[in-house]
């Protein structure tokens, strides 16, 4: 899956993923080619949307990137299902191009119940566009 990021924001980085504002109110986790997720990982993931939205008072949408993912352990499906703050974190879109980023979305979905609404597109558009109704419905 091929998107220009050219005009997004870094806004941070951890040990196995780049983090980015698409534009006011929408976040892109973009992890590392073929790298794994776990309690750690999903920490600093949470911590780092969370600290951005806290210093600028506003809440997002987040688009993640699942195919560079090639395996997410438990303890970090735990934390994204209990640590996000949903008074700044509208949604999660969860971004599978490929068979294997939407095996490793499915079981996420299929193992937690998240707090904070999150679905799976094959696509960026359609992610965007859920996106947009979820922000809408807050605002």
């Amino acid at each position: 899956m091929s998107i220009d990021i050219s005009n997004w924001i870094k806004i941070g980085q951890t040990t196995n993923a780049d983090f980015y504002e698409i534009s006011t109110g929408f976040l892109a986790v973009i992890p590392f080619n073929k790298c794994t997720d776990d309690e750690t990982t999903a920490k600093a993931s949470v911590q780092t949307q969370l600290e951005y939205l806290y210093s600028k008072k506003q809440r997002a949408a987040v688009v993640i990137f699942m195919d560079n993912i090639i395996q997410q352990t438990a303890g970090a499906r735990a934390i994204y299902r209990d640590m996000p703050d949903p008074a700044y974190q509208v949604c999660f879109a969860l971004v599978g191009g490929t068979f294997f980023g939407r095996a490793v979305g499915s079981v996420f979905l299929g193992l937690s119940k998240p707090r904070i609404p999150t679905q799976m597109f094959g696509t960026f558009e359609q992610a965007m566009e859920w996106c947009s109704s979820q922000v809408n419905k807050v605002e």
